[in-house]
């Protein structure tokens, strides 16, 4: 999985015992940096988010809404349920308070959980200009990307594009000009902000007021996972398949990870990681300093100790891994 001769970046040793938090098609596990499973919760469940945030780990179980347990997890841990039992959840992101997370349903729309009196709704985004033709591949449009950066917020939507509030959810916009609207995942930077959508990745640099197309590197166009990279936090990794799953042909994904090679103009991507059997999903990526770390569809886990120049198989047999967070003690 070692991608020889690349510019390496340097190692940067402040994380102390972090672990990996593996949302699978078949409960969530927690594994060491070796791969090692150290603990499974939720047997039997397929989870389609996990979260770790100010101490607290999340996980949206298929119909169950989503739960929250206090770390660190061990196999005694009792998770909490926070609501939203009679909804789909694709995401999960950090709200900046210890307890509470925001959660991206299906239709498309966006809540708190974890607060005082239970979830809580964000309206405003069925006022958003092209709200009437959000939709998806199989029928409602999924809020499926959610970052948060103090009183902005930004969701991606598939198929929608994006939508802006700049001042903590009460007010939104689109802010879609150049931009391919079947988002996938979001990466904020300041006022730059990176996006996967079906048709490859998208980048803006003036707050989504205008998007352009950049891949020059990547030879496969379905772009999925993303995450800020680094002990600058200043650069990407991205995974992108041959194309959606239904166009999978006998050779499958064929997916690899990409790392842009530089975060200034012009853009260009380094391929750092292929061979894999499965699929690196739109959850698939996490990241903390120069720890990356990403899961597949064929139960792989591979982790990079240098920002993700070089990768390294260290877990082949789990369940499909739909989703990975890391817990890090710095």
């Amino acid at each position: 999985m070692q991608r020889p001769g690349r510019p390496r970046d340097r190692l940067v040793d402040a994380m102390a015992d972090p672990t990996i938090h593996l949302a699978t098609e078949n409960g969530l596990l927690v594994a060491d940096m070796t791969g090692k499973v150290l603990a499974r919760h939720l047997d039997g469940a397929e989870i389609h988010a996990v979260l770790v945030s100010d101490g607290w780990a999340f996980a949206a179980p298929e119909g169950r809404g989503v739960l929250r347990v206090k770390l660190p997890l061990d196999a005694a841990s009792d998770w909490e349920p926070l609501g939203l039992e009679d909804q789909r959840v694709w995401t999960l992101a950090a709200t900046g308070g210890a307890g509470r997370a925001l959660a991206g349903l299906e239709p498309a729309a966006l809540c708190e959980v974890g607060g005082d009196g239970g979830p809580s709704r964000f309206v405003g985004l069925e006022s958003v200009e092209g709200h009437e033709d959000w939709h998806s591949p199989w029928g409602p449009a999924d809020l499926c990307a959610v970052c948060v950066d103090g009183d902005r917020m930004v969701v991606g939507v598939e198929v929608g594009g994006v939508a802006v509030s700049e001042d903590a959810g009460k007010t939104w916009e689109a802010r879609n000009h150049g931009l391919y609207e079947d988002v996938h995942c979001l990466a904020l930077l300041g006022n730059t902000w990176a996006a996967t959508t079906g048709m490859g990745f998208h980048i803006t640099t003036d707050a989504g007021l205008t998007w352009s197309w950049e891949m020059e590197g990547v030879d496969r166009g379905y772009t999925q996972g993303l995450a800020v990279v680094g002990s600058s936090a200043d650069t990407l990794v991205m995974s992108s398949a041959s194309g959606p799953p239904p166009m999978w042909e006998s050779g499958g994904p064929e997916a690899a990870l990409f790392r842009l090679h530089t975060p200034q103009t012009p853009y260009l991507w380094d391929l750092v990681c292929d061979g894999f059997r499965g699929n690196v999903d739109r959850g698939g990526i996490a990241s903390a300093g120069d720890l990356v770390v990403a899961g597949t569809s064929e139960g792989e886990l591979l982790l990079s100790r240098d920002a993700g120049w070089e990768f390294d198989l260290v877990a082949e047999g789990m369940p499909p891994i739909i989703a990975v967070a890391l817990a890090v003690t710095v």
